[in-house]
Order: structure tokens, then sequence, then C-alpha cells
């Protein structure tokens, strides 16, 4: 959970009544400030929007395309190689095994 030292940015915004009445009886409901239930409900929509962004969707046909090219022999690409090795030249050897660590 954030500490009250992490917070240092302000979001203010303007709602109806009827709105603002329906928010307080919600935190109320859930036994929270009107600002823990608004933050609280607008990251979990924020969460499940960028998730909904950063997944991709496949067709079952895409997903077969996807299943024969992972169990096809590996393939060199000259070029790819080229990069790979020039990459590994230029890489510190420490670095080289953090990279690999991960």
């Amino acid at each position: 959970m954030p500490t009250a030292t992490a917070r240092s940015e302000r979001l203010n915004m303007r709602v109806s009544p009827e709105a603002l009445a329906t928010i307080r009886e919600a935190a109320a409901a859930q036994q929270q400030d009107v600002s823990a239930f608004v933050l609280g409900a607008a990251l979990e929509h924020a969460r499940d929007v960028l998730l909904r962004e950063r997944v991709i969707q496949l067709t079952p046909r895409e997903l077969d395309q996807v299943d024969a090219a992972l169990d096809a022999e590996p393939r060199v690409i000259p070029e790819l190689a080229a990069l790979i090795e020039a990459v590994r030249r230029d890489t510190p050897s420490h670095a080289t095994k953090k990279l690999a660590a991960h």
C-alpha cells in the first residue's frame, strides 16, 4: 500500500450531486472514505483496461499457426545471428550473465 509520502499528485473532478451521493453511499457501504473508494475503483478499472490492451487475443486459426511455428525446427536467420554475435561481442561479460539470468 502506498505510504503518505508517496502521494504527491492531486486529482480533482466535478461531479453532479446525484453522482456524488451515489459514490458516498457506495463508499459508506464499503466502509471507506470517498477518496479511497474512488481511487480503488479507478485503479481497478485502469488495470482491467491495460490488461485488455496488453493481452494478445488469437483466433483458433492464429493459435494453430503459433503452435506450428513453435513446433517447427529452428532455422538460422543470418542477419539475426550476426546481430546477436555483434551484441555479445560488444557487451561486457558481467552484463551477459545478468541478462541470461532473467
